[in-house]
């Protein structure tokens, strides 16, 4: 039997999130985006793994983030770390059509260093997460070199995620919202893929 804590984390974290109502109500600050966080075949990477799509709704086969995460636990902290795809284009749209993610185990990963989130349990069925420490998770920002810093709290029902860029000399914000974190409603489940046999 599979650890019961982490296959209770996997079904929290994964789903379609959508945060259609925020945008709605404040169009002008709060782009409406959807996040898609597939569970996948723990026999293929040997750990728990998941394809991770984030997308503007407006631009769905154009994806601004797309990453494997694989999923590990450490006493008390949930650790998902953050990897690169090759050639990740011929995998846009997995979120929506997961046959299309039949063959991405073949290709290359590169884990990002620093970027991993760190979560822990903070009340019953709730998690918080940030970056892990050290300030490392870089990301080019134009011609600046920036650091970035992530807040999520996520439960079964709703994922709330702050991320922001810091210039690396100065520690100066220079990207992230200017009107408080996005917050999406879970609109759809994986659970079905996930269970003490999740193969």
């Amino acid at each position: 039997m599979r650890n019961k804590s982490i296959i209770e984390f996997a079904k929290i974290i994964s789903g379609i999130f959508s945060n259609k109502e925020q945008a709605l109500e404040n169009p002008k600050n709060f782009a409406h985006i959807q996040i898609h966080i597939r569970p996948l075949f723990f026999k293929t990477y040997k750990c728990f793994a998941f394809y991770s799509e984030q997308r503007y709704q407006h631009d769905i086969w154009n994806p601004y983030r797309q990453s494997i995460n694989k999923l590990s636990h450490e006493q008390d902290i949930f650790i998902l770390s953050n990897h690169k795809i090759e050639n990740k284009e011929r995998f846009t749209g997995g979120a929506l059509e997961m046959s299309l993610l039949d063959n991405i185990s073949k290709n290359k990963l590169y884990k990002k260093s620093g970027c991993s989130m760190h979560f822990r349990q903070t009340d019953p069925g709730t998690f918080t997460g940030a970056i892990e420490s050290g300030c490392k998770c870089y990301i080019q920002y134009g011609r600046d070199k920036t650091y970035v810093k992530s807040k999520v709290k996520v439960n079964k029902n709703i994922l709330i995620s702050e991320d922001s860029g810091h210039k690396v000399e100065t520690t100066k914000k220079i990207w992230g919202s200017d009107f408080g974190p996005l917050i999406f409603k879970k609109i759809d489940n994986f659970d079905c893929f996930i269970d003490e046999n999740w193969e």
